[in-house]
């Protein structure tokens, strides 16, 4: 069981919970393993819309519910009563025995989800009791006491980047000294990826003298409008066997790339 963080220091960096979303859900499909992607940002929608369309959420009530996901959880959260059958129970299955999704908090109570990101470490540590692997999308920062110690106790940290040669710049500078991630798992990934960049994923190890591959998640339009449309497992099942030269075919590739190269690292076995 391992408990694996996408994670950005860039505020600005896009295709963050893109890339999970995708990672985590062709995980489900392809493999025989149990995960559970927990949205960590506030008031964040994507994640959620994704898999049931936005408008269905908005009439059902779903945003404004306390009684499904985090919101649902949050007493027995920051009162360390939390267990791991409860947080299965507040969870949207997805995929059925392979993969949940555990709602962020939708509402507009700040400190609500101050105290719930204090306790997200002590929450990802209840689902990596039950759950073969543990996505966590978290705020994009470096800046955050509570963000730091969930990256710190996370198996893997996936560092989400872009193809901006300011920001990349910074990171690999930056990562070099972080006394967190220095020595820790990390798994490199260019979110909303093109390949007509002259910044292509190798040309960037080579600047930066990346010794672990780049990997990418491509930008793809009609993916993102299946995510915009709240059926991305219908994409996935439609393109699973599609050619890799075809738009669709290589981006399930570069995800399954990344697939396997986190059940490498973690040593997460199927069942």
């Amino acid at each position: 069981m391992a408990k694996v963080a996408f994670w950005s220091m860039d505020k600005a960096s896009s295709g963050n919970t893109y890339s999970a979303i995708a990672l985590s859900t062709a995980m489900g499909i392809t493999r025989k393993v149990t995960s559970i992607l927990i949205q960590a940002n506030f008031n964040s929608k994507k994640m959620e819309s994704s898999y049931t369309p936005y408008d269905e959420l908005v009439a059902s009530g779903t945003f404004d519910s306390s009684n499904i996901g985090i919101s649902a959880l949050s007493r027995l959260i920051t009162s360390n009563k939390l267990t791991p059958d409860f947080i299965q129970n507040y969870a949207k299955p997805v995929l059925k025995n392979r993969l949940d999704i555990l709602y962020g908090i939708n509402s507009k109570d700040v400190e609500l989800y101050k105290e719930t990101v204090q306790n997200l470490t002590y929450l990802s540590r209840k689902a990596d009791e039950l759950y073969d692997l543990v996505f966590l999308d978290l705020p994009k920062t470096n800046k955050h006491d509570s963000i730091n110690n969930v990256l710190m106790d996370s198996d893997v940290v996936i560092c989400m980047l872009n193809q901006d040669i300011v920001k990349l710049s910074e990171f690999f500078k930056n990562i070099e000294t972080n006394e967190i991630l220095k020595d820790k798992q990390k798994i490199y990934v260019i979110g909303d990826y093109d390949e007509k960049s002259k910044y292509t994923a190798y040309n960037i190890a080579s600047r930066f003298k990346v010794k672990e591959p780049i990997y990418t998640v491509p930008h793809n339009m009609i993916y993102i409008d299946h995510c915009n449309d709240g059926n991305v497992v219908d994409f996935f099942y439609k393109n699973m066997n599609a050619d890799k030269n075809d738009p669709n075919g290589k981006f399930i590739a570069s995800v399954n790339e990344i697939v396997q190269k986190v059940l490498d690292v973690t040593k997460v076995k199927e069942n």
